[in-house]
């Protein structure tokens, strides 16, 4: 495989639509946008079509310049890299567009628990037990959760089969410091907290290794009711 091709590198980027920082002591409401409320498997639709959409297309790419054909020139073999290549970005552009992920942001629920208020301090420990299906790493896709404070990616054997989640990474408690007043109408109402996580999806073909970059990149993570789309707590994370 030549330099040309190794060198390689596409970027597919889903827009994300920023909201103002709210105060962490009040709840405070917030501008609702397209999918904003994805139930987890909801989400875990999303990531596996884009990231099949990848990986047939990588798998394709890696098969068409993979190694120069017994009869073929190397002119004829460049010639034949260039045009895959070409070809390969059409097809990602086009499924871009046409998925509208050049817009496209999505928001997805974290069921939220709320453990324990301490009166003295005015901090609420909470906790998050959802998890979120995402595909897995294997040889042609590397996938992942950029390093950030809160959400983060883990695989893991259940019954037998391999399996990667999305979680909320609070080692082990989320701290939300809130005056007693707004903390009691929050355990009121705790059937309808959650933490909301705002995500971008990143593909990407490496430059090195040939390997595709499948990026589940959170932006911004709120604590909120549901019901009244209220925010208590939101911070960006990129």
């Amino acid at each position: 495989m030549n330099a040309s091709f190794k060198n390689l590198v596409w970027l597919a980027v889903v827009g994300c639509m920023v909201v103002s920082v709210s105060g962490q002591s009040r709840a405070q409401g917030t501008t609702a946008i397209p999918e904003d409320n994805l139930l987890p498997a909801e989400f875990t639709t999303i990531l596996k079509e884009s990231w099949s959409f990848l990986k047939d297309e990588t798998d394709s790419l890696a098969k068409i310049v993979g190694s120069k054909l017994e009869f073929e020139t190397g002119a004829e073999f460049e010639k034949r890299a260039v045009d895959a290549r070409q070809q390969y970005l059409t097809k990602v552009n086009r499924y871009v567009k046409d998925k509208k992920l050049d817009t496209r942001v999505f928001g997805v629920l974290f069921k939220a628990t709320l453990v324990e208020y301490n009166a003295d301090t005015r901090m609420y420990s909470v906790t998050s037990p959802t998890l979120v299906e995402a595909p897995y790493n294997i040889p042609q896709i590397v996938t992942e959760v950029p390093r950030n404070p809160y959400v983060a990616l883990a695989d893991s054997i259940t019954k037998g089969y391999r399996t990667s989640s999305i979680y909320m990474d609070f080692s082990p408690n989320f701290r939300w410091q809130v005056h007693r007043d707004t903390a009691k109408a929050a355990k009121a109402n705790e059937g309808h907290i959650y933490f909301r996580a705002r995500f971008k999806i990143e593909l990407q073909q490496t430059g090195t290794s040939g390997a595709a970059r499948f990026a589940i990149v959170p932006q911004r993570l709120m604590l909120f009711n549901q019901r009244t789309n209220s925010v208590y707590w939101e911070q960006p994370l990129r």
